[in-house]
């Protein structure tokens, strides 16, 4: 008979197995890196609960057939400590065999003692699970949005990732860009002068250990990160190679005093992927301008990165288009902690979430 238990250290080598197979895409076999990091990730968390772990589905066979992934997350609810956790990687082998099983995966998870749960990265199948189960779709937590810097570089981008050879056209698509934005005529290009802030620096693990519980007071919902958790959270987020290097700046305004900081992943000829964006709530329009001549001065050719809805007004004054890829969703039976979530109050994605592993944008070797 099939069941869903909590994984376990010898479950690993075949949920890397499943892994591989699932996401990547390649047959070849998982590799040592791959396993160890998994292991890491999902038993190691300095925050783990053995009432909260993953859970893996296990056929009559005794094989191990699917997986769910979850990281246990403390947080703040209008200075309440509340346990959540959020779900992630759900992953079935031969779904056309084991029908209910990404089902019975997340309803195992969804009954667990947490007060609140989260998927950052749900698609349209298991978004449908999640409503099932009462689930609620986030709107502006589940749209992404791309400010283009250099037009003809954006669209050299988007063809080198589907014809490799494209990469030969870069220095017509660099000279293009050059052009546009010396004649004036780039209707991507960034406005003059600093807009709202005083100077922006690289943002050392020190300073952002200090601000980025500073910047995520402003939200009634929000991580309760100690040192040693949002330590070992930025350390999983220095590496995505598929995604260029990282960069982390803050922002400073009058007096010398942070507005705010971002993290974003990006460099030369490619598009920037924003990790995350904290500012003073009336300083968000000074962080994004930053930002995007940050990116731009590194060579990006456009920047790219979740939606919330604080940022919703800066992004479409900043000229922004908009697009789903997939969905964020909570469940809870609290209705004044849902509340505060649907008003935008809340901190659950990003560092928050699950986009910081580095099971998203990095390779294993």
């Amino acid at each position: 008979m099939s069941l869903i238990r909590a994984c376990s250290p010898e479950d690993m080598p075949a949920v890397a197995g499943l892994f591989q197979k699932t996401f990547p895409g390649r047959r070849r076999s998982a590799p040592e890196s791959l396993e160890a990091y998994l292991a890491e990730l999902f038993l190691h968390h300095p925050w783990y609960d053995p009432e909260l772990a993953s859970r893996v589905y296990v056929s009559p066979e005794g094989a191990v057939r699917g997986f769910l992934g979850v990281l246990p997350l403390r947080m703040c609810f209008r200075g309440k400590k509340i346990r959540a956790a959020i779900a992630g990687s759900l992953m079935v082998d031969r779904p056309e065999e084991n029908p209910l099983a990404g089902a019975r995966l997340l309803r195992s998870f969804a009954n667990g003692p947490q007060e609140l749960s989260i998927s950052e990265s749900a698609n349209r199948v298991s978004e449908n699970l999640w409503q099932k189960l009462g689930g609620r779709t986030l709107p502006f937590e589940s749209l992404e949005w791309l400010r283009i810097l250099r037009p003809a570089g954006v669209a050299l981008a988007f063809a080198r990732e589907w014809f490799a050879p494209a990469v030969l056209l870069q220095p017509l698509a660099s000279m293009i860009d050059r052009v546009a934005r010396h004649t004036g005529r780039n209707p991507f290009g960034l406005p003059g002068g600093r807009g709202g802030y005083e100077y922006d620096t690289d943002a050392g693990e020190e300073l952002l250990l200090e601000q980025i519980p500073r910047f995520a007071e402003s939200y009634s919902v929000r991580p309760d990160w100690n040192r040693s958790s949002l330590q070992w959270v930025l350390a999983h987020a220095r590496a995505k190679a598929r995604r260029g290097p990282v960069c982390r700046r803050m922002v400073y305004g009058k007096n010398h005093a942070p507005i705010g900081c971002y993290v974003y992943y990006g460099g030369p000829h490619g598009i920037a992927r924003v990790l995350q964006i904290l500012a003073r709530p009336e300083c968000i329009d000074a962080v994004l301008d930053s930002l995007l001549t940050n990116a731009f001065r590194n060579g990006s050719v456009a920047v790219r990165g979740g939606t919330h809805p604080r940022l919703m007004n800066a992004l479409l004054r900043h000229g922004s288009m908009f697009f789903h890829r997939s969905s964020t969703i909570v469940h809870s039976a609290d209705a004044e902690l849902l509340h505060a979530i649907d008003s935008g109050d809340a901190l659950v994605t990003g560092l928050a979430g699950e986009a910081w592993t580095r099971l998203i944008g990095d390779r294993f070797a």
